[in-house]
């Protein structure tokens, strides 16, 4: 087992500033596991920093001016840091086990 520590930089984006900030989260694990050696079956996350927040907002008109809407658009980018277990299949000893089968077995298990 391998423990490492990485920071990541990842931007969510969302109608509510909710869904923006899972956005941004959902990517931590997909992250993490990229930059790690061996497969990663531990991500957590140590700390947490946000690097910029924006609401935009913008107005919509239904043939350019009936029906006046709001639309509004949160974006969020943020730095995090995780530390990352894995484990290198490499250095694992596998047993090797053979079956030896009969032709007989063979024709009715289809091996």
């Amino acid at each position: 087992m391998d423990t490492t520590e990485h920071t990541l930089r990842l931007t969510g984006s969302g109608p509510t500033k909710e869904r923006a900030f899972g956005a941004a989260m959902r990517q931590v694990q997909s992250a993490a596991t990229g930059k790690g050696d061996g497969i990663a079956f531990r991500v957590e996350p140590v700390a947490l920093e946000v690097l910029s927040a924006a609401e935009h907002h913008r107005t919509e008109r239904f043939l350019g001016l009936l029906f006046a809407r709001k639309r509004i658009h949160f974006e969020i980018t943020v730095r995090v840091r995780v530390r990352v277990t894995s484990l290198d299949l490499d250095s694992v000893d596998f047993a090797v086990r053979e079956e030896k089968l009969s032709a007989t077995q063979r024709l009715l298990q289809m091996r």
